[in-house]
């Protein structure tokens, strides 16, 4: 059986390119492969130089060449936000500055953070005085204070996966720290919530 052999056309593609663009430097024949801006005006348009002489163009490049200090200055400072605009979130910055006013005039005293925060912030277990059953579980859990929800819940799966019966077979001693273990941690929680 004879194979046939189709008869296709070799397609250069756009990275195999055999031609290039020469350096622009004067009486330079090299490979002119780097890009460097023409001037500060034009940072889109480009000479295209060699490796030597673009480094000699970088060294005597000054982007702020013949600005006064205070063009610098305000160029510099344009740089921070990328050179755009940038305009209050309303539109009019003095509508702005009058939400802002009327936000402290009419809604700060309506918040009294004080009382707010003694809400949040109270722990039952310091405000209050303990029994002697709350003691005795929070040294049975392995707890002090001061609490929150998420210690007693800790302390209590660790505790349980050492004493559980599962894992200590028939041992009795086990099985009542458990129970123990138990009891302490509803009675915390009751207490905290």
């Amino acid at each position: 059986m004879v194979k046939y052999k189709l008869d296709i056309q070799k397609n250069t593609l756009s990275w195999e390119k055999t031609h290039y663009k020469e350096c622009d430097k004067i009486d330079c024949k090299n490979k002119g492969e780097f890009k460097a801006p023409k001037s500060r005006v034009n940072l889109n348009e480009y000479y295209f130089f060699c490796l030597n002489h673009v480094k000699e163009y970088n060294k005597s490049w000054d982007f702020y060449k013949g600005l006064s200090v205070n063009q610098i200055e305000k160029s510099m400072r344009e740089d921070t936000i990328w050179n755009r605009p940038s305009w209050p979130l309303k539109g009019n910055p003095y509508k702005v500055i009058e939400q802002i006013n009327d936000f402290f005039i009419n809604e700060i005293p309506n918040l009294d953070i004080d009382d707010n925060n003694k809400n949040y912030f109270k722990n039952k277990f310091l405000d209050e005085a303990l029994t002697k059953e709350e003691n005795k579980a929070l040294n049975i859990l392995n707890l002090k204070l001061p609490l929150d929800l998420n210690k007693i819940k800790k302390n209590y799966k660790k505790l349980v996966k050492i004493f559980h019966p599962d894992v200590n077979g028939n041992n009795k001693k086990a099985e009542e720290i458990f129970k123990e273990i138990n009891e302490s941690y509803k009675l915390l929680l009751k207490k905290l919530i």
